[in-house]
C-alpha cells in the first residue's frame, strides 16, 4: 500500500487564475450570442443631449462647446416620475444554469434574452427560484418570470 502525501494540489484546472479565493460574486461567462446561435445587432446609444449639458440645446442639436443655447420651459421642466416596478417575461425557455461555489450565486439563462441572476435576498426565495429554474431547464417548459430593476429574477411560474 502506498502511504498518501498530504500536500496541495500543484496544478490548477485549464483558464483557472489565482489562489481560488476570490472575494467579489462571479458571473458566468459564456457569451449569449455564441451559445444561442443568435448574432444580435448592438443596442444603438442616444442621439440627443440632455438639457443643459454642454454642447446640448433646448431642441436636441448640437452647438459647439461654449456657444450660449437659449434657455426653454423644456429645459426647465422637471422630468416625469419613472416607475419602479418588475417586468415580466412570458413563455420562455431556460436552456442552461449556472452556479458557483459561493453564497446564493446563481443565473439562468433564457433563449433570446441572456443570462438572469436568480433573486438572493433569502435562503428560502433562492433555493424555491433555483429549483423552478432547473425544473424549467430539465423538462423544457416555458415559464414566466419577473425581473426587477435590478436585473433578478424575483418571481418564477413555471407550468
Amino acid at each position: 500500500m502506498m502511504a498518501q502525501k498530504s500536500a496541495t494540489p500543484t496544478m490548477k484546472p485549464p483558464g483557472a487564475r489565482g489562489n481560488g479565493k476570490a472575494t467579489e460574486a462571479s458571473a458566468p461567462s459564456i457569451p449569449d450570442a455564441a451559445t444561442a446561435g443568435v448574432v444580435e445587432s448592438a443596442p444603438a446609444g442616444p442621439t440627443i443631449q440632455p438639457p443643459g449639458v454642454a454642447g446640448a440645446t433646448a431642441g436636441g442639436g448640437m452647438t459647439a462647446v461654449g456657444a450660449a443655447a437659449a434657455p426653454s420651459m423644456a429645459a426647465v421642466a422637471p422630468a416625469p416620475a419613472v416607475a419602479a416596478t418588475g417586468t415580466w417575461q412570458t413563455g420562455v425557455t431556460v436552456d442552461a444554469l449556472w452556479s458557483i461555489n459561493q453564497v446564493r450565486n446563481a443565473y439562468m439563462r433564457v433563449v433570446g434574452v441572456g443570462w438572469i441572476k436568480i433573486y438572493n435576498g433569502s435562503d428560502g426565495a433562492f433555493t424555491a427560484l433555483t429549483t423552478l429554474a432547473s425544473q424549467a431547464r430539465q423538462t423544457g417548459r416555458p415559464i414566466s418570470y419577473r425581473q426587477e430593476a435590478d436585473g433578478m429574477a424575483h418571481e418564477i411560474y413555471l407550468w
